[in-house]
Order: structure tokens, then sequence, then C-alpha cells
């Protein structure tokens, strides 16, 4: 598979998920989804969506084999030869960039967990608890081991089985029903298993890094997930105007910590978190529904459209070397010339006790400047006729596309070089099609 190959998938798919981000995202506005449960599960759904586009690439389900028989199917991309050379012509240092930004993201999710850790054993434990935490304890009904660190601004959860929350040094000067929110805030995360989520999104954003729309999508995520507690904290004290006072006191710290985990406060979404809180929103269930669904098929029928639009190409010789080819009368006639004097010119079909030829030098047939101009599309079926040997002793043109691209497939398929096929232990000629697949990216 070759770097190209690679590039013009890579391409192809980020195109999918532009397209998917920028039809969910205007789906959301104009169906005005505020609800930070619906939000979230519906920015979710989109992330879902994206990464599962490949699967709905045609690609893996095409059958290429020609009516009466099947046939191995060699993909030509014209872009592969010059189009993708002359607008990439350091090509290998984009994917070397690329793989480069995957390291630095797993790196950069290594080192933030790292860093949590060294936290968690520098700080303080707070114990015994006092009477807030105790309360906030009790309201969420669940547990989990709280620190004081003076390395930290803003308060920060992690941990699965043995869940720490870390509050800033300044949290014990704050006022107790400020206090008993933050708590609250943070143990509902515990509650939700936050922690994992964030850490999965982090991961996908290491591979991700280079596209927008998926950074997008995640901040869209992390800002509903905030919502969704800022409301499940109102609703467990019964006090909006501390839990809003709360958030002011946090981002008047000087700086917010960067790490691999659910943050109180993300100064950039201050606003709208306080603007959701301040102002409630209100959506009929009936009218909710309704919504969500359009929005949901909006994005489902994006995701079909963008993989039709632009379609991920198979690499060149995926499919096995040369599949069992059951060839029709019209094959049968065809009467090559023997291969060797053993063989007294006949040649074997693939099935029964006969083996099928694996190749081992299969270059790829040239897609020709003026086929590529003209963007002729299409496949070449041929009829190969391989020796005991392994050699192509004829080839023969079943479905010719055109001209100048049979003439290609032709040439090519006369180098290729095969391990024969055997009858019983011993190599035999035999007759197989191969179809060439000419298509643009």
């Amino acid at each position: 598979m070759s770097v190209l190959w690679w590039l013009g998938n890579l391409l192809a798919y980020s195109v999918q998920v532009a397209l998917v981000v920028l039809v969910g995202a205007l789906a959301a506005a104009l169906l005005r989804l505020k609800q930070p449960r619906v939000m979230l599960a519906y920015w979710q759904a989109s992330l879902a969506a994206c990464l599962l586009l490949p699967l709905l690439e045609p690609w893996q389900r095409i059958d290429f084999a020609p009516a009466g028989g099947t046939a191995t199917t060699i993909s030509i991309e014209a872009g592969s030869v010059d189009s993708l050379v002359r607008l990439f012509p350091l090509h290998g240092w984009v994917l070397l960039v690329l793989v480069a930004g995957v390291g630095v993201g797993l790196l950069r999710v290594t080192l933030g967990l790292c860093r949590l850790n060294h936290y968690r054993r520098a700080a303080l434990r707070i114990a015994p608890l006092p009477g807030t935490l105790r309360e906030a304890q009790a309201l969420v009904g669940i547990e989990a081991t709280f620190y004081f660190s003076e390395r930290v601004e803003s308060p920060v959860t992690f941990g699965w089985l043995d869940s720490a929350v870390i509050f800033p040094a300044h949290f014990e000067r704050m006022d107790e029903s400020h206090q008993r929110a933050i708590a609250c805030h943070e143990l509902l995360h515990v509650a939700r298993h936050d922690w994992l989520l964030n850490l999965l999104e982090e991961l996908i954003l290491a591979f991700f890094w280079f596209h927008p729309a998926v950074w997008w999508v995640m901040r869209s995520i992390r800002l509903a997930r905030e919502q969704v507690v800022d409301s499940e904290v109102v609703a467990l004290t019964g006090a909006c105007r501390p839990y809003l006072h709360a958030l002011l006191e946090i981002a008047a710290a000087p700086r917010a910590m960067t790490a691999p985990a659910p943050l109180f406060l993300v100064e950039s979404q201050l606003a709208r978190r306080v603007a959701l809180l301040v102002k409630e929103v209100r959506m009929s269930k009936p009218r909710l529904i309704t919504s969500l669904v359009t929005a949901l098929a909006a994005l489902l029928v994006a995701g079909g459209l963008a993989v039709w639009a632009f379609p991920l190409t198979a690499p060149a010789g995926t499919a096995p070397a040369v599949n069992s080819a059951s060839l029709g009368p019209e094959e049968s006639a065809v009467a090559p010339r023997p291969t060797t004097k053993n063989d007294a010119g006949k040649v074997y079909r693939v099935g029964g006790d006969v083996t099928e030829p694996k190749a081992i030098f299969k270059p790829d047939p040239a897609y020709t400047p003026q086929a590529r101009n003209d963007k002729v599309q299409g496949s070449v079926t041929l009829v190969v006729t391989v020796d005991a040997r392994g050699n192509v002793t004829d080839v023969l043109v079943k479905k010719s596309l055109r001209a100048d691209l049979d003439e290609s497939a032709l040439k090519t398929l006369r180098t290729w070089k095969f391990q024969p096929a055997t009858r019983k232990g011993k190599p035999v000629p035999v007759r197989v099609m191969v179809e060439v697949l000419f298509r643009f990216f």
C-alpha cells in the first residue's frame, strides 16, 4: 500500500467527517436543540457516526466478479500516478508529520496522566472530611478521596476504581455553600464515570489532531457534559446562585490546568454555562423528540452522501492474489499455447484438487495520461494463463474499457510472476480471470 493511497483515503475520510459535522451543526442550530442532555447525546452520536464512516464504505461490500466467475480485482487510482505527486511533492513528509502528530498527542496524554498521578502523590489528603464534603457525598450518593493541592487552580477529578478529587488550596477559604456546590459537581463526574470518557476523547483527539471538525465536536461534547452536571448540581442543592458564584470565583484563578480529566471550569465555556443556568430552556416532549429524530436523520443522510461523494478506495492487491475462477463458454473456447512439454497443452481451471496460483510479483498497470485527463473510470477484465513455472503465457481481454487502458493492463499482466497452481502437489498450468479497476479518488 503506497503513501499516496493512505493520503488519498485520509483526505477523502477527512472531507466525509467535515460534511457530517457541518450538517450536524446546522441541523442542531435550525431545530434549536439546546437541552444539555439532548445535546450531549446528539454530539456523542455525531462523533460515533464520524468514527463509523469507514464501515459504510461501498468498497468493503462490492463484488467485482464478472459474470461467469470470480476474479482478482486490482485497484488503480488515477491520483496515485501523477496528480497527487504534483499535489503533494513531499507526500512522504506529509505522512511523517501526520504520524508525528499522533505520537505527540499520545505523548501528551501519557504525560498528562503522569502529571495527575504526581499531583495526587504530592497533594494533602483531606481527613477527616469537613461537613460540607460529607453533605455533598450524601446528596450525590457516592464517595471519593479528596485532596488539597497548591499545583492546581481548578478542581479536577480523575481515576476509576479509586477516584480522586483535587481541590485548589484556596478551596478551603470559600463560602461553605460554594464548597458544597463544587464538591457535588466533582462527585457527579465520579458517579457518571466521566473521567473514562474524557480519557477516551483525548485518545481520539490524538489520532485526529489535524482535523478541526473533530476538535469542534469534542468541545461541544464537553460543554454539553458540563452543562448536564451543572443542571444536576442545581437540582441536588436547590441553590443556583451559590453555584454561579462558585463558577465565577474559580474563573478568577490565574490559569487553568490542562490534563486528561474533566475540569470544573474551562474559561471559554463559562459564558454559555452561566447563560444556560440563568435562562431555563424548555421544549415540549413531542417537539423535542421530533427535533432530535430529524437531526439524527440529517446526520444519517449526510453520512451516506459523504460516503457516496468521497468514497474510500481499496488498496491495490488487497484481494487474494487470484481467486478461483469459473470461466464461461467464451473463455473455454480460448486455446492458449502449451505452457510446458509435460502438460501437453492441457490448461486446468482452479477448483477441486487444483489450487489457485499466487501472484508474487504484480506491478500495477499505469493509468495513461490521456485517460486520466479524460477522467475515464471503469474496469478491464482479462483472461490470464499461468504456466507450471508461474509465468504468464497468455493474456486476453474479456471486457474492454478503452484501448489505451486495455493495452496498459495487457502489457503489465504479461510481466506478472506467480507461485504456480498445483494439482495433487504438482505444478500445473491454469487459466484465471483478473479484473483491473481504474478509478479516481
